[in-house]
């Protein structure tokens, strides 16, 4: 088992909303400022500083991010115009509307990535297409959550999480995707279990529960396993291929370890979309290479950012964030 350095203990009284949000509230009572909540239900509150008020929305939206700086980071392929400006690298990729034709697909090369254009947290997108009667079924998938749809090819690599505020790197993250590891004794499903105490099913908690589904079976299929297999001492085997934190991910922090290189990445891509207040997801083919302009792509920005992975990692130390992202929030008006 990996050494987990994973400790959230809810706010008191506050334990019903988001963890990022939970995270915010902590830093106003350490500032000891006036604020309400206005809404729990929709993590909606506001903080009186300098005689001003500032309404903060699960912890991370507020006026520290402009409106349009906002919906430009909201749709994916309005993301990809603003990276473009910039030169900043991304995937080869098309625009598809529900009446696409055929030959659009013609520029993109296998293996493919699949996802609609205004989701978050992973919602029917599919990685590492490899045929078209896959690249069309996903693509089916895809129009059942959006108008739009976008087909990228797919760059191999590992997918890191920037948190970026007011134009320097307070974070990173590096999300791997549903695992566990073998003790020789424990099933499979006994070893999720086991990770699962301590994770939520919502936002609530940094970390969430890993659900068997059909998509990890599926996977474990492949490498001719099920729930009730039993894996060595140290064997890791990975449940599924997206790394999101809403299906069960991990979240490690290499805040330490990244080069410069792919740090200025982040903040120019927050720059390129106008943001104060940032998620930059970048995939690097491997950071202990020499860095380069191939080496990487920027995924998307993410105007809500969520800060709990970066203050809870399941590995690694607590960034308090908040700070920074309070700080940026009062510095607005």
């Amino acid at each position: 088992m990996e050494n987990s350095t994973y400790n959230f203990t809810p706010l008191p009284g506050y334990e019903n909303f988001e963890a990022t949000t939970q995270i915010i509230i902590a830093e106003i009572l350490r500032r000891k400022l006036p604020f309400e909540i206005i809404d729990a239900d929709n993590n909606l509150l506001a903080v009186t500083f300098n005689d001003k008020e500032y309404i903060i929305h699960e912890g991370t939206i507020s006026d520290a991010n402009s409106l349009i700086a906002y919906w430009i980071s909201n749709d994916k392929w309005m993301t990809r115009q603003f990276l473009k400006r910039q030169n900043i690298r991304q995937a080869q990729g098309v625009l598809l509307l529900r009446n696409y034709a055929d030959q659009q697909l013609s520029v993109i090369n296998f293996p493919a990535v699949v996802k609609p254009a205004n989701t978050d947290h992973g919602i029917a997108v599919s990685t590492n297409i490899q045929t078209t009667d896959e690249l069309k079924k996903a693509i089916e998938h895809a129009f059942q959550y959006s108008d739009k749809v976008i087909v990228e090819e797919f760059f191999s690599g590992w997918e890191y999480r920037f948190l970026v505020i007011d134009s320097e790197v307070r974070a990173i993250a590096y999300r791997e995707p549903a695992n566990v590891s073998g003790d020789g004794q424990h099933t499979i499903r006994q070893l999720v279990e086991l990770k699962n105490k301590g994770r939520g099913t919502d936002y609530r908690h940094p970390l969430l529960k890993i659900t068997i589904d059909d998509e990890v079976l599926r996977h474990l299929k492949a490498s001719s396993l099920n729930p009730d297999s039993i894996l060595k001492p140290g064997e890791k085997v990975y449940l599924r291929k997206n790394s999101n934190l809403s299906t069960g991910g991990d979240s490690i922090d290499v805040t330490d370890n990244m080069p410069d290189f792919y740090k200025q990445v982040a903040i120019r891509a927050a720059q390129a979309g106008g943001l104060n207040i940032a998620g930059i997801d970048i995939i690097i083919q491997a950071i202990d290479q020499t860095p380069s302009p191939e080496n990487y792509i920027v995924v998307e920005l993410n105007a809500p950012a969520m800060l709990s992975m970066h203050d809870f990692p399941y590995i690694g130390k607590n960034r308090q964030v908040e700070k920074y992202v309070l700080d940026s929030i009062l510095n607005s008006k």
